[in-house]
């Protein structure tokens, strides 16, 4: 797990106790998260540290099994600057890259080589054009579309988190997800390869995952519902609702905070106009047992059973 995966964690953690709502059991559970490894305990510690430099808010109180539930609930102008906090404390991954996208723009770029992209939104990467003879992107974060410019004297290299991906000239999808990279070839061949040496080659009509940085195997393409987005489409089969809100963030520049496991691992299925992330809240809350709240910047999940 990363280091942004635990700082997450450790503020969906921070979020649910300092919300005057969490019960002696979810203290605990709290607790058991923070002692499970050091990485755990110094990403809650380096949030509580930002909190209280910053001022917005009380410090939190220590993380134990015996704290009772507290009475007291945060005033309005309190929770929203809380959640203000959380919503931009760290900026998004790749605020500085070469070429993005904004929440909810399909963007059409040509690079130097005359390679063809096409941006989902929400999208960053940087880009060299002469990087020791390679072709060079280093996607930070979304999904896009490659249509690779042939040239067999400089390979064209992807790295995307701790996916690796080469190429001379093809077409292909990238489509980062938290921790799940998702390539979808749907011409010519890509070579790939994880952070443990394992290679691959896909050939069109394929795809692959790269799980917690791990390859995973080669999969028919399923290319209704990984190229959706290329035709204003959102098409989700049993998937789980974190991913979806992660697709949804590409469409909305809103950030989610989940503040149980429950909610995170509900399965959703349905098809969506790519315009309309309206329309899969709707959905979400009028067909799963969950409860969104919205406060400004931020969009609280939890389960609601």
């Amino acid at each position: 797990m990363t280091d942004q995966d635990l700082r997450r964690q450790a503020r969906e953690w921070l979020v649910l106790l300092n919300s005057g709502n969490a019960s002696e059991a979810e203290c605990a559970a709290a607790e058991r998260w923070r002692r499970a490894s050091p990485r755990h305990a110094a990403a809650l510690a380096e949030v509580e540290r930002l909190w209280a430099l910053l001022g917005q808010v009380e410090r939190a109180p220590a993380v134990s099994p015996s704290v009772p539930r507290r009475t007291r609930r945060w005033s309005v102008p309190l929770a929203t600057a809380a959640c203000l906090l959380l919503a931009f404390w760290l900026a998004p991954p790749g605020w500085h890259a070469d070429v993005r996208s904004a929440a909810g723009e399909i963007r059409s770029v040509q690079l130097s080589d005359g390679s063809q992209l096409q941006l989902n939104g929400a999208t960053a990467l940087d880009w060299d054009a002469d990087a020791g003879g390679l072709r060079h992107v280093r996607m930070y974060r979304g999904q896009a579309d490659f249509h690779v410019a042939a040239d067999a004297r400089h390979p064209f290299v992807i790295d995307a988190g701790q996916a690796h991906i080469r190429v001379t000239g093809t077409r292909f999808d990238v489509n980062m997800l938290d921790d799940q990279v998702l390539l979808a070839v749907t011409e010519g061949q890509v070579q790939v390869r994880d952070e443990q040496g394992h290679e691959r080659a896909v050939q069109a009509g394929e795809q692959i995952a790269w799980q917690a940085g791990r390859l995973q195997v080669v999969q028919a393409l399923d290319a209704a519902r990984s190229l959706a987005w290329q035709r204003g489409r959102l098409v989700f089969r049993d998937r789980p609702l974190s991913e979806v809100f992660s697709e949804l963030s590409r469409q909305r520049a809103q950030r989610v905070l989940f503040l149980d496991d429950k909610a995170r691992e509900l399965k959703v299925t349905g098809v969506f106009a790519l315009h309309e992330p309206q329309a899969v809240l709707r959905a979400i809350e009028t067909t799963l047992p969950v409860k969104l709240t919205r406060l400004p910047g931020v969009l609280l999940v939890s389960s609601d059973d």
